[in-house]
């Protein structure tokens, strides 16, 4: 039970690193004009609608990827220590299978993180992911 719990935090950092990573590229990207944007509204209810079985199970095994995808590219990172410009090429394509692996999985990046952040913070569906996790 240990382990799927560490999966699923592991998922919500991934969330969040991914999330980030995609908002700096996104910044960067359209530079000045990007700068003059203002950001997004916050949202106008914290009640998510009723995420489906289906949306569950594409969830989860999106989690299993990015959680392998990671698992593999730290042991590169671990033999890499020292050698940065190596490091980050490891790290832009440890991001890069990430987010395939999401996409794979007929999710966006937001929708990912959304349904991550939501099942951290709902007890039940949080219990429902680990049990899905651990089959």
């Amino acid at each position: 039970m240990e382990s799927s719990r560490t999966v699923l935090r592991f998922a919500l950092t991934t969330a969040i690193t991914l999330a980030s990573v995609s908002a700096y590229a996104a910044t960067n990207a359209s530079g000045a004009a990007a700068a003059q944007m203002p950001p997004p509204p916050p949202p106008t209810s914290t009640v998510m609608p009723r995420i489906g079985h289906t949306t569950l199970v594409h969830l989860v095994i999106a989690i299993r990827h990015v959680s392998r995808i990671r698992a593999t590219y730290a042991k590169k990172l671990q033999a890499v220590k020292g050698q940065p410009a190596a490091a980050r090429g490891i790290e832009a394509h440890a991001k890069k299978s990430m987010i395939a692996a999401i996409k794979g999985q007929h999710l966006t990046l937001p929708q990912y993180n959304n349904l991550v952040r939501e099942v951290d913070a709902d007890p039940t569906l949080r219990a429902r992911v680990l049990h899905m996790l651990r089959q």
